[in-house]
């Protein structure tokens, strides 16, 4: 049916023309993670944070999935970047899910 990289093209044509959804972006990263590519994994999510901010419900989805997939990659190996990452869901995320993460 496809190779992995016409599978990452195809992914990556979606995103570039703003047609997926957080849905797609989710069985990207997935698709990335199960083939090993754990570093452009969290590029999709990245790339798919850029497409769906807050307040949009597919925002705290996405950061919900992103900070779980990279706790259980690099565990306590990357505090600064983990650090990074949770400043910045928290900077961009409103007061009231805050708590959520």
């Amino acid at each position: 049916l496809g190779t992995i990289q016409t599978t990452k093209d195809a992914y990556d044509r979606a995103l570039e023309w703003k047609v997926a959804t957080p849905s797609h972006v989710l069985n990207y990263a997935s698709f990335l993670k199960e083939k090993k590519y754990f570093e452009e994994s969290f590029a999709a999510y990245e790339r798919g944070l850029g497409l769906f901010q807050f307040p949009h419900a597919g925002a705290t989805l996405l950061w919900k999935n992103y900070l779980t997939d990279f706790l259980e990659r690099y565990g306590g190996s990357k505090t600064p970047r983990a650090r990074e990452l949770f400043d910045r869901c928290l900077a961009e995320c409103p007061s009231e899910n805050a708590s959520e993460f």
